[in-house]
C-alpha cells in the first residue's frame, strides 16, 4: 500500500474536534485514518508517521498537560482508530501493558522517551529485555504481543509529547505489574527500618 498524498486531502478532514482546529499537516494521516474499514496495517502506520513532519506548535490545541501523570489529548476518533497527543512532564509513565486486537504506532514529538521492553518467561513473570531512548521523531509500532511501558525520565521541567495511533480505539489493555507477595521467613528482610516483623 503506497503512502497517501496529501494534495487530495480536503481541510475538512483533518479538524479536531476541539474547538474546530485544522491540522494540516497530518492531513495524509487522517486521510489513510478516515479511509478505514476495520484494524489498522501497521506497517502503513509506521511508514505514515515517519513521514509525517511534525512540531509541537503543529498540534499546540491538543499539548494539555495533566496534574496527576500523563494526559491523553483526543485529536480525532471513528469507531476504527483514535488519534491522540499524548502530554507528559517528568515521571510521569504508563503502566507496563500490551496492545492485543489494537494496531499502536506513535512518534516522539518534543523531549526524549524511554520504552522499556518485556518479555514473558516460562515463570510466567515478565522481564525487562531492553531500553529505548526516543528521540525527536523516533516512531514505535507495537505489536499484539509487544508488552512495554512508555515514560518521560528527563528531568524536572522538560517535557516529552507523542503523537499516537490505535486502531481500533483501545477499550481495554492487559496490564502487568512487579508486585509480588513476599513470603513469611522473608518480611523480615525486606521490612523498612523500625518496621520487622515478628
Amino acid at each position: 500500500m503506497t503512502h497517501v498524498s496529501s494534495a487530495a486531502t480536503t481541510p475538512s478532514m483533518c479538524r479536531c474536534t476541539k474547538g474546530g482546529e485544522t491540522y494540516s499537516r497530518l492531513a495524509p494521516l487522517v486521510e489513510y485514518l478516515d479511509s478505514l474499514t476495520g484494524r489498522a496495517d501497521l506497517k502503513v502506520l509506521t511508514g505514515l508517521l515517519e513521514s509525517v513532519q511534525l512540531t509541537r506548535s503543529d498540534i499546540a490545541p491538543s499539548c494539555l498537560f495533566g496534574q496527576k501523570g500523563y494526559k491523553r489529548n483526543t485529536i480525532r476518533k471513528t469507531d476504527w482508530y483514535e488519534l491522540l497527543a499524548l502530554c507528559w512532564r517528568s515521571a510521569d509513565r504508563t503502566p507496563i501493558h500490551d496492545h492485543r486486537g489494537v494496531s499502536c504506532a506513535f512518534k516522539v514529538i518534543e523531549g526524549e522517551g524511554t520504552e522499556i521492553r518485556f518479555r514473558e518467561t516460562p515463570s510466567g513473570l515478565i522481564c525487562p529485555a531492553a531500553t529505548i531512548l526516543m528521540q525527536p521523531g523516533y516512531v514505535c509500532a507495537a505489536e499484539d504481543s509487544d508488552i512495554h511501558e512508555v515514560a518521560n525520565m528527563q528531568a524536572p521541567g522538560i517535557d516529552l509529547i507523542t503523537l499516537h495511533i490505535y486502531s481500533p480505539p483501545i477499550k481495554s489493555m492487559n496490564v502487568y505489574e512487579f508486585t509480588q507477595p513476599v513470603s513469611e521467613h522473608c518480611k523480615d528482610a525486606y521490612a523498612a527500618p523500625g518496621e520487622a516483623h515478628g
